[in-house]
């Protein structure tokens, strides 16, 4: 029966892959849901870390920063003290050799107290010139110019026991008054301190607090103090920020006084620009200097500033000060991120190692959960998929019944439902069973009932003189035979829907082959039909009526005077239409009837039952051919 060939052909698939797309419904949200809360926390925890860790280096360098200058500022505040006391003290230029000496004395016990000095000197107007001058920590010289000396600069070792050695180095041509520190004194009229320059002796940079002295009003001469560039540029180097990036102080024309690495001089001997320095880490320090104080920096913090150089990011701070009179200097301090960052990037890439830990673990525990859930239910679907009416439940489905959880009581529910399911399925076989009998029943009686109407019109025909009413029961007999082959057709075939036609209209064609109204000419009858043509019971017995009195019409008037005779009966569907052709290759439509008798009405009538149409054709071969056409 139709319901049991449903449910073999669904019982020949595979096994059910419900589960899996459950499976996959269940974990891949899950999946994603974990993952991005996974890359969403860590991607705030990066972005958060680090700009705390960016904070932190800000306050750090910024803290640098300050001891920088106070530490530059404090080193040049006591060359300034020493040279303002030295001024008071001196007031005149002492006037005998003995008291020259005491007076470098006295400058080297300075020296000694104050190891951030390099020379204490004085000069006068007369162009005399006395000074004292450290060489290491240890190690100094004295020197002098003037009258006694021809004008030239004479220096002289300190020897341990605190003499002066003999004279070992002289510079031609020294006037005090003509050196920039001087020249700076008298121009201020008062303490200052001069523009970096360089030593004559050995053309070392350095920077000089000065400061006049007078008589009364007379100027007198200038007391100095003098700083090495160099050892700022030492105390630079030592600090630790440095070691990881670069610190240096620039004056206001971008000229370095003091790095903590490379050089201060370029080579051309003069103090390097610091943006057109050779080294590329000082050059990036300073154009990221004065972009953060030239406006285009962060408006929240000008001072701070970042740059990439060497392929490493830096984090740094620009602190313009003034440490003393006529300076007007800044301080740059760069320090590398990783430097700092390196132990957090561990700690990073160790949480990072933790969570993707925890995710997979996570993964797994909601993957096993999901195939504890499904996979029970994985098998009540293949148990559901293989199941055929009236067979036992598989064991495996069987024994999930026993679970004291949601999928025992769904197997238990799935027992039950197939029990109903069994006997309803069983009283449905049992009700199409009844009712396939019965409708045989019906179409055998109907053939048989009009069998008899056939035979009752046969005997009758049989008590007739007239041979025009025998004709026409003869007719009403062929047209009854034809309405019974049809019920004959359903009952042998089982089928109450549809009828096939190959069949049928060969049943028809050769009853009639052997039937009354052949004539005495020997006609074959031809029938075609495609095997896959079928009509509803509704078509196929007005079709297979204008079949009958078709071929009846071309049995009776086409071959008049013939002993042979060939008819055609073709059927076939052609896109929507049905087509159904009656030939034959008699006399032609001349020796055809009318189309006024019973026959020709009765398939004008039967035509338009079927919502079709119907034309006569003559073949080139001569004879007649009826074409039919109704939709599907």
């Amino acid at each position: 029966m139709p319901t049991t060939g449903g449910v073999s052909a669904r019982a020949t698939r595979g096994p059910s892959t419900k589960g899996a797309k459950l499976k996959r419904v269940i974990v891949l949200p899950f999946f994603l849901v974990i993952f991005g809360g996974f890359a969403l926390s860590w991607v705030m925890y990066i972005d958060g870390s680090r700009a705390a860790l960016r904070d932190a280096v800000s306050g750090i360098i910024r803290e640098s920063s300050d001891r920088i200058a106070e530490e530059v500022r404090g080193r040049l505040a006591v060359a300034a003290r020493v040279a303002g006391a030295n001024a008071a003290f001196l007031g005149v230029y002492p006037r005998s050799p003995g008291e020259t000496t005491e007076i470098r004395r006295a400058f080297l016990e300075e020296l000694r107290s104050e190891p951030t000095i390099a020379i204490l000197a004085v000069g006068t107007e007369e162009g005399e010139y006395l000074e004292a001058q450290r060489l290491s920590a240890d190690e100094f010289r004295v020197g002098a110019a003037g009258a006694a000396t021809g004008g030239a600069l004479v220096f002289r070792h300190v020897e341990p026991d605190g003499g002066f050695g003999d004279r070992y180095l002289q510079a031609a041509g020294y006037d005090p008054r003509q050196r920039p520190w001087y020249r700076a004194a008298v121009a201020a009229g008062g303490p200052t301190w001069s523009a970096p320059y360089s030593l004559y002796s050995d053309a070392e940079p350095v920077v000089a607090a000065t400061v006049p002295v007078y008589a009364g009003t007379r100027l007198t001469g200038v007391c100095t103090a003098t700083i090495t560039l160099r050892t700022l540029s030492s105390y630079l180097a030592s600090m630790k920020e440095s070691v990881n990036g670069v610190a240096f102080v620039a004056d206001a024309e971008d000229r370095l006084v003091a790095v903590s690495r490379s050089a201060v001089l370029g080579t051309d001997g003069s103090r390097a620009f610091a943006a057109a320095h050779p080294d590329p880490l000082v050059a990036a320090a300073a154009g990221a200097a004065f972009a953060a104080t030239s406006g285009s920096g962060a408006a929240a913090d000008p001072g701070r500033l970042s740059f990439v150089a060497e392929g490493e990011r830096y984090l740094g701070r620009v602190v313009p000060f003034s440490p003393g009179p006529g300076l007007e200097w800044t301080i740059v301090l760069a320090v590398a991120e990783s430097a700092y960052s390196e132990k957090l990037r561990s700690a990073d890439l160790r949480n990072f190692v933790i969570l993707a830990f925890f995710l997979a673990a996570a993964l797994l525990v909601g993957w096993l959960v999901v195939e504890y859930v499904t996979k029970p239910i994985r098998m009540m679907a293949d148990g559901v998929d293989i199941l055929l009416p009236g067979q036992d439940i598989p064991e495996n489905v069987k024994a999930l019944a026993s679970r004291d959880n949601e999928i025992g009581r769904l197997s238990r529910s799935f027992a039950a439902m197939k029990g109903r399911l069994d006997d309803s399925f069983g009283a449905l076989e049992a009700s199409l069973a009844e009712k396939d009998v019965l409708l045989k029943e019906v179409h055998h009686r109907v053939k048989n009932n009009l069998q008899i109407v056939s035979s009752i019109l046969s005997i009758q025909s049989g008590s007739l003189d007239d041979e025009s009413a025998k004709a026409a029961f003869d007719e009403c007999q062929n047209r009854i035979q034809a309405m019974a082959l049809v019920h004959e057709e359903v009952y042998r075939t089982g089928s109450y829907v549809e009828l096939g036609m190959s069949g049928y209209l060969e049943r028809i064609c050769e009853t009639l082959s052997w039937g009354r109204d052949r004539g005495a000419c020997e006609t074959a009858i031809a029938v075609s039909v495609d095997d896959a043509a079928a009509l509803s019971l509704d078509k196929a017995i007005p079709c297979g009526l204008v079949v009958n009195e078709l071929v009846v019409n071309a049995l009776k008037h086409a071959f008049p005077g013939r002993e042979l005779g060939a008819v055609s009966v073709r059927f076939s569907r052609e896109g929507a239409m049905w087509r159904l052709s009656v030939s034959d290759d008699g006399v032609g439509k001349a020796g055809a009837v009318s189309g006024e008798g019973i026959g020709d009405q009765l398939v004008a009538g039967l035509v338009a039952q079927l919502n079709g149409s119907i034309r006569y054709a003559s073949p080139p071969g001569g004879g007649t051919e009826v074409m039919v056409e109704f939709p599907v």
